[in-house]
């Protein structure tokens, strides 16, 4: 990801923030201990908690109605597509 950033020229610092709409997998990612229900997450996954717990990525809370990238990857109806496309500034031209 970060090899990405740099090769689109995206400035970024330390940890890089990724917003999430899950507490669970938020709460998940900080916590060291495996819990029963944990049990099922496959290994792979916990590359995202050392990722986390080495300062890289910051997972943050952002509620599923501002998840701006959902614009971008679902279908959506009218009133949240309206709002997410006025949160990354998309406007509609005047009528002529």
């Amino acid at each position: 990801m970060k090899q990405n950033l740099k090769d689109i020229k995206v400035e970024f610092t330390d940890p890089i923030p990724i917003m999430c709409d899950n507490n669970s997998s938020i709460k998940i990612s900080k916590n060291p201990i495996a819990h029963s229900k944990t049990k099922h997450i496959p290994i792979k996954f916990y590359f995202l908690r050392e990722q986390v717990a080495t300062s890289v990525v910051q997972l943050e809370y952002v509620a599923t109605r501002d998840q701006i990238v959902d614009i971008f990857t679902k279908i959506l109806a009218r009133e949240p597509f309206e709002h997410l496309k006025k949160q990354i500034g998309v406007v509609t031209p005047p009528s002529p």
